[in-house]
């Protein structure tokens, strides 16, 4: 039978992803999934060091669980912006940013902590300066790119009803007229 996960609400692991790092990583002042239009005018001092995400999906038919659920990879964009101006600059983005992708690397999944979210193992995928994002030009930035594999959807399988609770008795005290001999079966 295929797994029974239950497939990924979006909005939950956009807030779950934030949550976690910002948690992790107090020193980030601004840490948030896609930044409206109007807030894309460069982060100001006060606001640094911050970290950006945004998410994109990858059909990932090789996933497929037969569930009949979407299984896509989330592929993630974390950007990790500082200022020019502060001292040891550079060593400093690079110190922060290679310790996203170690806290990535080494806890590898983004459970909620409800336990409503499952998701596949984070991977990493790059680690790079990045010079590409035109309104940071004037900052330092650097790109963590990681993907998580996900499903989308109801899955098919999943179980409804009450679970069954084995049970056991001795010979000749079983069946019908017997209930009351019955034990437990302890897992």
């Amino acid at each position: 039978m295929a797994d029974e996960m239950d497939g990924v609400d979006l909005f939950n692991l956009h807030a779950t992803i934030e949550k976690k790092l910002r948690e992790q990583f107090p020193k980030f002042k601004l840490v948030e999934f896609y930044r409206s239009e109007e807030e894309r005018k460069p982060p100001t001092l006060n606001e640094l060091p911050a970290l950006f995400l945004e998410m994109d999906f990858e059909i990932n038919l090789d996933g497929d669980s037969g569930s009949e659920q979407l299984p896509l990879i989330a592929r993630v964009e974390a950007r990790v912006i500082d200022s020019f101006e502060r001292q040891n600059s550079k060593i400093n983005i690079r110190s922060l940013a290679a310790q996203v992708p170690y806290y990535i690397f080494k806890n590898k999944r983004f459970h909620a902590y409800n336990g409503s979210i499952a998701v596949g193992p984070a991977s990493l995928d790059a680690l790079t300066q990045d010079h590409f994002y035109p309104s940071l030009k004037s900052y330092e930035v650097w790109r963590v790119d990681f993907s998580i594999p996900i499903l989308v959807g109801e899955n098919i399988w999943k179980q409804i009803g009450e679970t069954p609770i084995p049970v056991y008795s001795y010979t000749p005290d079983v069946g019908i007229g017997h209930e009351q001999d019955y034990q437990e079966v302890e897992l």
